[in-house]
């Protein structure tokens, strides 16, 4: 098996010529002819074992011994079909233009219903004087890559089982038909594939109890059982053996009805999982075995449509269930077995072969047509033990037209289909810590990213009546979710130096430090030419962003930081000896670049951004990239992103189609809301990245109290609690959706995007300043700082910061973490007041779970007002407050700093 684990889609060969839509096919030159020709020569030989054929192309100064071992390795006995393709071809070192040829080429042979894929490298040369029909001679054969173990499945015609009671189960999941037949799909190993017909009952009920949660919203209830009809499943044929062989005894006279019906459903769903299209090598549909453990169902149910439920033991989740129709993620985490492996917490990056240490990256895009040419250089350091396969992620519509190595030549690439993925087979398996250079050529036709999970939803706005249209300036964003460079499977710091080339009349933004901007002009009369800008990020990058527009340089200064970190320069472990220390950089760079009609507001921004960058640096004790420009362009949508060194602002055009209503990140009070969170995130989701989707509130919740924090710089307390008051209101209102930790995924089974929002940015702020209470100003901030240090240029996790808090504070958090994170409940306080002799006495009692709660006592006398704050960490408490004078009320959370219900007994 050529890959870590199955895939569960599908998987296409890419070819190594890419041509451009407008693009036509060249005819065939002479020279390409007589290759051809070879080349069928070769695929004769093999279809026909032809071991004698093969030699007589082999030149007559050439190794035959060497030929003869080469061709018994790679042509097995009993090939029924061979097609051999080329990928690459370079003048022969030594022979004279057109006499010799180094050929890179693919061969798939076909042995019965198993297919073998290999990458050979073969020197050709024509004799002088050569006077036959196919002049060309091998000097030498190498091969480069062998993919095995495909397999051609096709549903057994001649075999249908009647069944009774027929049970098949996986981890929380269950298939029983009462009644009904069965349909395999066997290998030479066994049965791998099987279709079910008949009337039967599918359960599916999760363990942990967010995702039973999570269920419930779906379905209404926390496990489905639920009719279905029809299902299509994949096993491991051990895992047939061991589960099913003993209830399939019972055959069936076969029903040409039941197998057409059955021969449908296979051929619809053969291709969704662990299937390979391998285009020019083969039309028809080739597939792979699943590994052991592994398990997947498309289950046609009467209620739900189509639900896939996998179990896949190579994933750090490896339970998931997946509603196809509406394309949502139902439920997904990590089995106990996987749990009892791993823990609790991962980190993507440990999941991952290699990690990307640089880019040099060069791409041209045409805003008329939309389209990306792109070259990168990646610079790369093997993490596995022993790495045959590595897996690039590229958008689906760009294609590669070369994929090689400094060091390992050219390599074969397949292309994993719908999944943005490329699968790379090295000719050996690379070793731990080996550095490779990849270098890859790709291009095609991309369309700019979306800001979904960071704008207001549309579905928080109201069209305005009678308002003239007035389109926004163009603009495309190419950044996290585009995949318009080659990548990692997951974010993975690197430093990148970046030139983007753009018709003059644009300008790209980038992340990294702008160096320079070189124009040329076009040939022929009346063109704009081009400009190529150049961003050198010299500090690590989670990801490399770029937008394009007609952007102006509206105005620039370079911003003193006051930066004394509160954190020992030790806490910074082992990110402070691989970049410079915390607090290093006491300046920053900052620009603003505007659309023409943003130009006033871009003008408008440079001081409120230059106050918030010192602001943030000095809570933090450092500032994380040298540089920051602002990007402001137009859009109906209000929102931001923000990758390294710049961020994007949407701004309405100045007559706006929209007008906004209810957004959990709408603040009508606080206009400088958006600059403020997303100059945040240049810390947090940028310096401090996320383990994984369960960690994003670490992003967000960060950016959204920081901003918070702004507010109170920028317009006072009052504004601060106004925008702490919105955090609960929503907070409070969607914890029924699920606890923070479920990330992405809040929201998403019922596609509406405010519930993210709501909890992840909202809630989590909230929970930081609940944290912030409950450890005091000093010990927040110095574990905020440490948290930072530990964690700069890194992944970090909930574990992480709690780990910082503690060491600083001493108070030990798991239970507040537990509730506030992991948990999507709220704690439920009675209280009640008194006076007692010259004291305010106020008891607390937590009806449920046992949170730990900061909550705010206001004691109101005739000309004043007394805050105290009480903290709730046990079932009863009570606190007294020695009076002030006459005591004209009590009111409790008036600042709307702690969630939670509070019912006055």
């Amino acid at each position: 098996m050529f890959l870590r684990r199955p895939c569960l889609f599908a998987l296409v060969v890419l070819s190594a010529v890419s041509l451009r839509a407008d693009q036509a096919i060249p005819p065939p030159s002479a020279e390409d002819l007589s290759i051809q020709a070879f080349f069928q020569a070769v695929e004769a030989s093999i279809l026909t074992n032809g071991r004698d054929n093969w030699l007589e192309l082999i030149s007559a100064n050439a190794d035959r011994a060497a030929a003869r071992e080469f061709f018994d390795a790679m042509v097995p006995p009993g090939v029924t079909r061979a097609v051999m393709r080329e990928r690459d071809r370079s003048p022969l070192l030594g022979a004279l233009p057109g006499e010799g040829f180094r050929l890179i080429a693919d061969v798939f042979t076909e042995t019965g219903p198993r297919g073998r894929i290999t990458t050979w490298r073969i020197d050709i040369r024509k004799p002088r004087d050569s006077q036959e029909r196919q002049p060309w001679r091998v000097i030498s054969q190498e091969t480069l890559s062998a993919i095995d173990g495909l397999h051609r499945l096709v549903l057994g015609k001649e075999k249908q089982f009647a069944v009774k009671d027929l049970r098949l189960t996986a981890v929380d999941f269950e298939l029983r038909l009462g009644s009904g037949d069965v349909f395999v799909a066997e290998t030479a190993e066994g049965v791998t594939g099987l279709v079910l017909l008949g009337d039967g009952t599918m359960r599916f009920s999760p363990a942990p109890p967010e995702e039973r949660g999570q269920v419930r919203l779906f379905a209404g209830a926390e496990a489905i059982e639920t009719p279905f009809t029809a299902a299509y499943v994949r096993v491991h044929p051990s895992e047939f053996d061991q589960q099913l062989k003993s209830q399939l005894i019972t055959p069936a006279t076969i029903d040409p009805r039941t197998l057409r019906r059955a021969q449908a459903i296979f051929d619809e769903d053969l291709g969704k999982s662990f299937g390979l299209d391998l285009q020019d090598l083969s039309r028809e549909n080739w597939s792979l075995l699943p590994q052991s453990g592994d398990f997947l169902a498309e289950v046609r149910t009467r209620r739900f449509g189509t639900l896939t439920y996998a179990r896949s033991a190579g994933e750090a989740e490896d339970v998931t269930l997946f509603h196809r129709e509406r394309k949502r993620n139902v439920a997904a985490y990590a089995s106990e077995m996987k749990l009892s492996t791993r823990g609790r917490f991962f980190n993507e990056d440990d999941l991952v072969e290699y990690d990307v240490l640089d880019y040099n990256l060069d791409a041209s895009f045409s805003p008329e047509r939309e389209w990306l040419d792109g070259r990168v250089r990646m610079k790369i350091r093997i993490k596995s033990y022993a790495l045959a396969v590595l897996t690039l992620r590229l958008a689906d519509e760009l294609t590669v037209s070369s994929l090689s190595s400094d060091e390992l030549g050219r390599l074969m690439f397949l292309r994993v289909k719908n999944q943005n993925n490329i699968v790379v087979n090295l000719p050996a398996p690379a070793s731990r810590d080996l550095e490779l250079t990849l270098n890859i050529a790709y291009a095609g036709p991309i369309r700019t990213q979306s800001l979904d999970e960071e704008s207001i939803s549309l579905a928080g706005q109201q069209r305005g009546e009678d308002v003239p249209f007035i389109p926004a300036e163009p603009n495309w964003l190419f950044s996290t979710r585009s995949y318009w460079y080659p990548q990692n499977k997951v974010t993975d710091y690197a430093t990148a130096l970046v030139r983007f080339n753009v018709p003059a009349d644009y300008k790209a933004v980038a992340s990294g430090l702008e160096q320079d901007a070189l124009t040329t002009a076009l040939p022929g009369p009346g063109g704009p030419g081009r400009t190529t800008y150049t961003y050198d990020a010299r500090q690590p990058l989670r990801y490399i962003g770029v937008v394009i527009s007609k952007f102006i340089r509206v105005d620039a200064a370079t911003v003193a930081l006051d930066v004394v970190p509160r954190a020992a320069a030790a806490a910074a472990g082992t990110s402070a000896a691989r970049f410079p220390l915390l607090g290093a950089r006491n300046t920053i760079a900052l620009a603003v670049d505007a659309n023409r009609r943003q130009q006033e507001r871009g003008r408008a921004i440079l001081d409120t951004a230059a106050d918030i960058l010192r602001l943030y640096a000095g809570l933090a004790g450092d500032v994380p990239y040298e540089g920051m420009t602002i990007a402001m362009v137009e859009h109906d949508r209000p929102g931001g992103h923000s990758p390294g060194y710049f961020a994007v602002l949407n701004n309405p055009p100045p007559i706006s189609s929209f007008s906004l209503r209810h957004d959990p990140a709408s603040f009508s009070n606080f206009p400088e809301f958006y600059v403020a969170h997303e100059i945040a995130h240049q810390w947090w989701g940028q310096a401090v990245g996320w383990k994984n989707y369960h960690e994003q509130w670490l992003s967000e919740g960060f950016a959204q109290y920081f901003a918070a924090l702004y507010a109170r710089e920028r317009r006072g307390e009052q504004s601060f609690r106004d925008v702490m008051r919105q955090f609960r209101r929503w907070g409070m209102t969607q914890s029924d959706q699920g606890a923070v930790y479920l990330g992405y995924r809040l929201g998403h089974i019922k596609g509406d995007s405010r519930v993210f929002r709501a909890l992840v940015y909202n809630k989590g702020a909230s929970v930081l300043h609940m944290l912030r209470r409950l450890v005091g100003d000093e010990a927040f901030f110095r574990g905020l700082q440490r948290y930072y240090a530990e964690n700069r240029y890194q992944k970090a996790g909930t574990e992480d910061l709690q780990r910082a808090m503690e060491a600083e504070s001493g108070t030990e958090l798991d239970r507040f973490f537990e509730r506030w994170i992991y948990e999507s409940g709220l704690p439920r306080v009675r209280y009640s007041s008194a006076v007692e002799g010259q004291e305010a006495v106020l008891r607390f009692e937590q009806l449920d779970d046992i949170y730990d709660v900061p909550i705010t006592v206001t004691l109101r006398y005739g000309d004043k007002e007394v805050e105290e704050t009480v903290l709730l960490t046990e079932a009863h408490v009570e606190k007294r407050f020695p009076l002030a004078g006459t005591l004209r009320g009590v009111e409790i959370n008036a600042d709307g700093f702690a969630l939670g219900d509070f019912v006055r007994r």
